[in-house]
């Protein structure tokens, strides 16, 4: 009885033993796999198209031209004209905008690897990744 015990007992190290190998060969072979430590969203403006301040112009100045009258009624123009230019450009710089994402990887190896993607879709910090070159690919 107690040599079948013991037998048990062996075998069950041996598994859990098997086991540690299996993933550390796993992780050995892999030398250019990692887990994702942070995605930094990074926006950037865009350019603004000359057309945008023109119409914001044009409106401004329609809308400013309501105001006042005599002198009083032109300053309100003048004033509409440049705040309508000023907003176009600045509604379409945002609409024009940007964003890339900042993805660090810490490999197996424990060297930290920065990449810069336009799309982060599927990628979440924590998760098992492949990394080759400039892509990254989650493992399953």
């Amino acid at each position: 009885m107690q040599r079948n015990a013991l037998t048990a007992l062996i075998g069950l190290v041996f598994l859990s033993l098997t086991g540690c190998q299996d993933k550390a060969q796993s992780e050995a072979t892999c030398a250019n796999c990692g887990e994702i430590e942070s995605i930094t969203p990074l926006t950037t403006k865009g350019e603004p198209r000359a057309g945008a301040a023109l119409a914001g112009a044009v409106i401004g100045g329609v809308v400013g031209h309501q105001f006042g009258s005599g002198s009083g009624n032109d300053a309100a123009t003048a004033a509409g004209a440049i705040g309508g230019a000023v907003a176009g450009s600045e509604i379409d710089r945002q609409r024009n905008a940007t964003t890339r994402y900042e993805i660090v990887v810490r490999m197996n190896s424990g060297e930290r690897v920065d990449l810069t993607r336009t799309d982060a879709t599927g990628l979440s910090v924590g998760d098992e990744v492949k990394v080759n070159g400039s892509s990254i690919d989650p493992i399953s």
